[in-house]
C-alpha cells in the first residue's frame, strides 16, 4: 500500500494521521542532544534518575537554551 493511497483514502475516517503507525511517529520525540550539552551534563554529579529527568526537560529546549540551563545547574551544583 502506497502512502499516496493512505492519504486520500476514506477508509481511514479522518485522514493518515488517524493511522496508529503515524500516530506512533509524531509522538516521539526526535530532539537530540548536542555533544557540548551531553559532555556538561555528564560533569554534573547526578544520579540516573535526574540525569534521564533532566534530558527530558532539555530536548523541548532550543541547544542555546539547554546550554544557558546547564550553566545555571552548573553554577548552583558547586
Amino acid at each position: 500500500m502506497h502512502l499516496v493511497s493512505l492519504i486520500s483514502s476514506d477508509e481511514n475516517n479522518g485522514g493518515f494521521e488517524k493511522i496508529e503507525v503515524v500516530k506512533k511517529y509524531f509522538y516521539r520525540i526526535f530532539s537530540i542532544l548536542s555533544k557540548e550539552v551531553r559532555e556538561e551534563l555528564h560533569k554534573l554529579n547526578l544520579s540516573k534518575d535526574e540525569l534521564k529527568e533532566i534530558k527530558k526537560e532539555l530536548a523541548f529546549l532550543p541547544e542555546e537554551k539547554q546550554l544557558e540551563f546547564l550553566k545555571e545547574l552548573t553554577r548552583n551544583n558547586e
